[in-house]
């Protein structure tokens, strides 16, 4: 496989319409230029499951979510639905199901999910205010970031998604997006606010390890505000960014928990998301304010970015997801 193909999702806007599709060249890491694939707007958040393509979408002032089949050249639409005030921030999918966190009305919402399409089975109301912003599955749990709140609230799938249990921060830490390790015996989760990494074991409720994000000391003309956490196919690296100090920054992961190894600009301004390629050797930065998409190459030996491949427009991006 010489090249990879990938969509974006885009915040509304004159120049952004709704999801692009874009190609991603592995032998030299560049890009081709984002076209428009599903016009939507507000299609923010992107998750792949195989052919199935979810987002968030706001149509004649309705707000709801759309599952696309992208197998054929076009894409098709499976189907969609409206049970929202605003368009959610973040969308998953597991083989059954199709999760959104919404931001604004502090809710989640599970949609049962098949070929036919999309049926809403359950609403949770968290809080007015929680500001969720991620849905991660462990198992049959559900676990979520609620920025607000400076908690992480525990719902078990298996018992109708009842609460069962929260990880809970100093306030004003505002976690925002954590991934798992690729046997979830670990939990790296960022927040926002205090622009920390915290590092849980599986089953405890309290953090092992908190690492800093940024240099002490250093000056911003704006708070920074880290996003998005990735790891290394090989689960040796993670990778974080930071809007308004407009930073990369790498960690090396052993069993002693994380080392800083890098940082790194992330090409632009405002790198609301990134991604790996499947072999390691790149990172693309999603720039929302300016920049567009970046592809950055990577030594999947050491994880440390090298230089700039290819830069190409990208008005609003918001996510991205690799086919």
């Amino acid at each position: 496989m010489n090249k990879l193909t990938g969509y974006l999702g885009t915040y509304a806007s004159p120049e952004s319409l709704g999801i692009y599709r874009f190609s991603l060249d592995l032998k030299d890491g560049s890009l081709s230029r984002p076209e428009l694939y599903y016009n939507a707007p507000d299609c923010k958040y992107l998750s792949l499951d195989g052919t199935m393509l979810a987002a968030p979408e706001k149509r004649g002032g309705l707000a709801g979510v759309c599952l696309l089949d992208i197998s054929a050249k076009e894409p098709v639409l499976i189907g969609e639905a409206f049970h929202e005030t605003a368009p959610a921030c973040y969308v998953t999918q597991d083989c059954g199901h199709l999760y959104t966190a919404n931001y604004h009305e502090g809710s989640v919402l599970v949609y049962d999910r098949s070929p036919e399409g999309i049926k809403l089975a359950k609403r949770i109301h968290i809080a007015p205010k929680a500001a969720c912003h991620q849905i991660l599955l462990y198992d049959h749990y559900m676990l979520v970031p609620c920025l607000l709140l400076d908690s992480v609230k525990i719902y078990d799938c298996d018992k109708d998604y009842s609460l069962v249990g929260e990880l809970t921060f100093p306030k004003g830490t505002g976690p925002r997006h954590g991934i798992f390790d690729p046997f979830h015996h670990r939990l790296f989760l960022v927040s926002e606010l205090s622009n920390q990494v915290f590092l849980y074991q599986a089953g405890e409720t309290a953090p092992r390890e908190v690492y800093p994000i940024l240099p002490q000391g250093a000056v911003y003309h704006e708070p920074p505000a880290s996003a998005a956490v990735r790891l290394s196919p090989d689960g040796r690296f993670l990778y974080v960014s930071t809007r308004f100090a407009d930073l990369i920054t790498v960690y090396s992961i052993d069993g002693s928990g994380l080392h800083q190894i890098q940082q790194a600009g992330c090409g632009g301004v405002h790198p609301r998301d990134i991604i790996l390629t499947p072999d390691g050797r790149y990172l693309l930065s999603v720039n929302r304010t300016r920049g567009g998409l970046v592809c950055f190459g990577l030594d999947p030996e050491s994880g440390r970015i090298l230089g700039l491949c290819s830069r190409v427009p990208a008005p609003e991006g918001v996510s991205v997801v690799l086919a």
